[in-house]
């Protein structure tokens, strides 16, 4: 029976991790290494893990200093001994028969890579993210292309456009794949990791699976990064854009990367006039936020983006944005305080 190593980053997740890992612990496929990595957590997590690692000898604990989730995976990856990789987040949890079904598939066809649903839930709702019609395995290059685009653009997978291929936890990666090809976590970007991971993971895959089974669920967090006010965010987003664009050349991907990372920074552009330029929580006065957005627009690379993005690919606000090109931040403003009227 293959050994599964599943890799949990923990920090601040007090409130969540017994749900997470009662979940792993109690697997009906029980070959696995679980290694938690205490990322200098300062609630009671670090004792935490302790005690699971006293009550079960699949577990193991890295202890360390604080250095974000990225290389708190990498430190897993370099202690695991696993067949096969799977990442869980702490504050998510997964059905109890996730690694059965997934390993079923995973020797049935020997796949680098078998992907599967994930439920989406918040406090009051629970939401299936199918990410493809129906089972498949694939060898076809043209089509992991496109699940390697969909990582930066969820419009860009084949078939149906709900869910990004962007995520790792909606996954099971074969170790060779991870270990031979050198995939390591980014540790200098302040987001989208994730994203980064699962490009470079797609690039070398030789075959991945699909089980049209749900098996994960995802916890809808308010306090995660993606939801707070980042004054800097439009400097980490470039960062993020400028490891992507090194990811297409040196895999000399064609322009088709391209036009998916220009929809990915529209969309992103939108996003940012909520969660940054007009955040309640940020302190600039109107004058000077308006200054900052023209500056960006006029800025690479979300010039290009404006100038070249395909409107197909983009939805809601991200459409109307793009609409006005690169030179009109007050329509994003006016669209923008549309949008808050209508959430109201």
């Amino acid at each position: 029976m293959d050994k599964i190593s599943v890799i949990l980053p923990v920090y601040k997740v007090e409130k969540y991790i017994k749900q997470c890992m009662e979940s792993v612990l109690n697997q009906t496929y029980t070959n696995l290494e679980i290694i938690l990595v205490d990322d200098g957590s300062p609630d009671n997590c670090g004792k935490i893990c302790d005690q699971y690692a006293e009550k079960d000898s699949r577990v193991q604990v890295i202890h360390k200093k604080n250095g974000g989730a990225p290389a708190a995976r990498n430190d897993a990856i370099d202690i695991c001994t696993g067949d096969w990789i799977a990442y869980v987040d702490p504050d998510d949890w997964t059905e109890i028969n996730e690694f059965e079904e997934v390993m079923k598939v995973a020797k049935k066809d020997n796949s680098d890579i078998v992907i599967f649903n994930t439920y989406l839930n918040s406090d009051t709702n629970q939401k299936v993210m199918q990410a493809f019609p129906e089972d498949f395995i694939t060898e076809d290059r043209e089509l992991i292309y496109l699940m390697q685009l969909s990582a930066l653009n969820k419009n860009y997978t084949p078939y149906l456009h709900e869910w990004s291929q962007g995520f790792p936890w909606d996954k099971i990666f074969k170790a060779s794949l991870i270990k031979n090809n050198n995939i390591y976590w980014p540790t200098h970007l302040k987001a989208n990791d994730d994203v980064v991971f699962c490009l470079h993971a797609f690039q070398y895959a030789k075959k991945v699976s699909y089980l049209n089974k749900t098996l994960y669920h995802y916890r809808v967090n308010p306090e995660s990064i993606g939801h707070k006010f980042m004054p800097d965010r439009i400097q980490v987003d470039k960062d993020i854009y400028n490891e992507m664009l090194r990811i297409k050349k040196i895999y000399n991907l064609d322009d088709e990367y391209d036009m998916a990372l220009y929809a990915r920074i529209v969309s992103n552009m939108w996003l940012c006039t909520k969660r940054c330029f007009f955040h309640p929580d940020n302190k600039k006065n109107f004058k000077q936020v308006m200054t900052e957005l023209k500056n960006t627009l006029k800025d690479e690379p979300f010039y290009s983006a404006f100038e070249k993005v395909d409107r197909n690919k983009l939805d809601g606000g991200a459409k109307y944005i793009s609409l006005i090109r690169h030179n009109n931040a007050w329509w994003i403003y006016l669209l923008y305080r549309i949008a808050s009227m209508k959430h109201k």
